[in-house]
């Protein structure tokens, strides 16, 4: 059995709010490749359910992360196209961390996730919120107003990717979400500082960590 370290990532990019995770996404690509770890870069057309499913399948990626729309039952891909849902094939997820950045995945897919063996399941139970500048939306990469989002989403990624447990992971987001809110909280603050401060303390109140929480790649 190889002992190889693969990473899966999912990045559609139909909409703007997919346009930026898609470009947060290489932040994390990045990282992986220069810790060795073998890639499997979903985007655009190929964040389809056939594709995903071949490469869980097959490959069977230690660290799957997900960029996509979602609720309860569903993690989407490309055009909206289910590519998970509760019931169906979220078994295709046994024996492999997940971050799902797709809102409402961690109020049931991710519960159903673990019972059917994967081992560590961290992703939001609401919406996940970002803020963006209507005036960046064609140029994500310089948009201060979604950057806070940026840093405490990737910080999962990235711990995980130089080999944090799961629970390390998400301590080390909630922290980062936590300077962020401090940071926001300022009594010159103008509106769009109080609408990200809401959106911070949302995204952290509603991230999850399911599963084993000493898991790592």
């Amino acid at each position: 059995m190889s002992s190889e370290k693969k990473l899966l990532i999912t990045r559609p990019r139909h909409d703007p709010l997919l346009e930026y995770l898609f470009y947060w996404s290489q932040e994390l690509i990045n990282s992986a490749e220069d810790h060795k770890i073998r890639v499997l870069d979903c985007k655009d057309k190929e964040a389809n359910k056939e594709t995903v499913c071949k490469y869980l399948e097959k490959q069977k990626p230690g660290l799957v992360i997900f960029n996509g729309h979602g609720n309860q039952n569903i993690i989407a891909g490309y055009q909206d196209q289910e590519l998970i849902k509760t019931g169906e094939n979220e078994h295709l997820l046994k024996s492999k961390i997940i971050y799902a950045i797709a809102c409402k995945t961690a109020a049931k897919l991710g519960e159903e996730a673990c019972k059917k063996g994967a081992k560590t399941f961290i992703g939001y139970a609401q919406d996940f919120g970002v803020v963006m500048d209507s005036s960046r939306i064609c140029s994500p990469t310089k948009d201060r107003f979604s950057e806070p989002f940026k840093k405490a989403s990737n910080k999962i990624g990235l711990s995980l990717i130089k080999g944090n447990t799961t629970n390390e992971a998400y301590e080390k987001s909630q922290n980062v979400y936590t300077e962020l809110i401090r940071e926001y909280a300022t009594s010159n603050a103008t509106k769009e500082d109080k609408e990200i401060r809401f959106w911070l303390f949302w995204n952290k109140r509603f991230q999850k960590i399911i599963g084993d929480k000493n898991a790592t790649i």
